[in-house]
């Protein structure tokens, strides 16, 4: 058993692309009644796929930090639609927890007494990310996007897209906010400054943008204001490794106001 230490993010993630069904057939062992119903209702197999394993891997870091199998992890949904570990043992309700999925690819984020938030996604050529950016994301954003050639822009686009989410998930406004509420800007040293609307109390968020795959791309959002730390935990069903993982982007703690979208 590991510790999970405050000042500390882990991350765990999975590459999925290539499970047989074997494999995919030992994700469901641990997962809930609900769970097996969420996924069951599922059209395409890889989505299947994806689901129970990303469930099951969050079970799996969850029981390298405490002595609980990961069948018996218990899961509550607050009205913003945050999940939170359902326990009387506050050590555990200390532990924050975020989950994402793309095609092929799972990840989750640990953390204790922070609000932490990870989105994954597959970058997309075909994607229109200019039409999306012009809709959706903030004009410096849409105007970044549109001075990018035109490959590096559906990359700086999924960084941006990432990155949203990983920060609606942390402050648990998946279902509620919008890709709207947060601006991020990058500049020529790989730093991420971002101009945020006043969504929770926290005053300070910490963001780091990481390439687990050379088409996938990993977004954490974190609150605080402490330097942290962030641990890669590649799984591959049976056993992880860990090692300590420098962003390929980050932003030192900020908040600004929301007037400067």
């Amino acid at each position: 058993m590991t510790t999970l230490s405050e000042c500390d993010v882990n991350i765990w993630y999975r590459d999925t692309a290539s499970l047989d069904r074997d494999a995919v057939e030992a994700t469901n062992r641990h997962l809930s009644i609900e769970e097996k119903h969420r996924s069951n209702r599922l059209f395409f197999d890889c989505d299947r796929r994806d689901f129970t394993a990303a469930h099951d891997l969050l079970r799996q870091a969850l029981s390298s930090y405490a002595r609980l199998s990961p069948s018996d992890w218990q899961f509550s949904i607050d009205a913003r639609g945050k999940p939170s570990i359902d326990s009387s043992d506050p050590k555990l309700r200390d532990c924050s927890f975020s989950l994402s999925h793309t095609q092929g690819f799972v990840a989750c984020a640990l953390a204790r007494n922070l609000p932490v938030g990870i989105d994954v996604e597959r970058i997309d050529q075909s994607l229109p990310s200019q039409e999306i950016a012009d809709r959706y994301f903030s004009g410096a954003e849409a105007q970044e996007l549109r001075d990018c050639s035109d490959d590096l822009r559906a990359v700086r686009f999924v960084e941006m897209w990432t990155l949203k989410e990983a920060f609606l998930k942390a402050v648990g406004a998946g279902h509620f906010g919008s890709v709207t509420d947060i601006s991020f800007q990058f500049d020529e040293h790989h730093n991420i400054d971002c101009f945020t609307s006043p969504l929770t109390g926290f005053q300070s968020w910490q963001f780091a943008l990481f390439e687990p795959l050379s088409n996938v791309r990993m977004s954490v959002a974190t609150a605080g204001s402490s330097p942290l730390r962030y641990f890669f935990h590649p799984y591959d069903g049976q056993t992880f490794t860990s090692v300590l993982a420098t962003p390929s982007k980050h932003s030192a703690a900020t908040n600004r106001p929301v007037s400067s979208l």
